[in-house]
């Protein structure tokens, strides 16, 4: 069963029906996606997104685990869980869970849920709104990309000036090169996102706080 619990869920669906609807995202035809993360060329982890529809409803889930040993000692460990409903369309809730270096103390929740006016976000350290038009940067909806989007992890708003710059190559895990849509996103974050000529998110390259580059290579 979700951990979406019913409620949540009843009130996104009389919420949803007040928000103009996103163009429909491109699914995988296999209902999945997989990528390979690597830090500086090197591997650094896993990024799985499984997508249920339901007549007019979607259920998004992505888990991604990242880790880096040094000497054979972790020296950074991350895993992080997300539920999304998508309903006609339209964005319902969320729910997501964030573990570091595998301790209590570094465990973030966010809960989040479309009313009629806003968004309202609830996280293990605060509770707040973001506009109803938002949509969690989950990256597998390029229709989000133009709009408000919000950080799954922390439930916070991200402030992005978006822009589509063309079809370019971008590599698969397997090292291939495919054609893809190129999207930027500049502001909170530096990342750019590629998706294949069907729409179905391809991968991603982005900026740590370290400053080292990030990819995700579809598999």
């Amino acid at each position: 069963m979700s951990i979406l619990d019913r409620r949540m869920l009843m009130a996104g669906a009389l919420a949803a029906t007040t928000v103009p609807t996103l163009a429909r995202a491109a699914l995988p035809p296999a209902g999945k996606l997989n990528f390979n993360i690597l830090r500086q060329g090197k591997p650094f982890g896993r990024y799985g997104v499984v997508f249920v529809k339901d007549g007019e409803t979607l259920t998004v889930t992505t888990d991604v685990a990242m880790s880096y040993k040094i000497a054979g000692i972790s020296t950074f460990d991350y895993k992080h869980h997300c539920e999304e409903i998508w309903r006609g369309g339209k964005f319902v809730a969320l729910q997501s869970r964030t573990v570091r270096d595998n301790r209590r103390d570094q465990i973030e929740t966010v809960s989040a849920i479309r009313e009629p006016y806003a968004i309202q976000i609830t996280t293990s350290k605060s509770r707040f709104v973001v506009p109803v038009s938002a949509a969690p940067f989950t990256h597998w909806n390029s229709a989000t990309l133009k709009g408000t989007l919000f950080n799954p992890q922390d439930g916070k708003r991200l402030e992005f000036a978006a822009q589509q710059v063309g079809r370019d190559p971008f590599p698969l895990a397997s090292g291939a090169p495919i054609k893809a849509e190129h999207w930027m996103l500049r502001g909170d974050q530096q990342i750019d996102e590629w998706y294949d000529d069907s729409g179905v998110w391809a991968g991603l390259r982005g900026v740590f706080p370290d400053h080292s580059i990030v990819e995700y290579r579809r598999i």
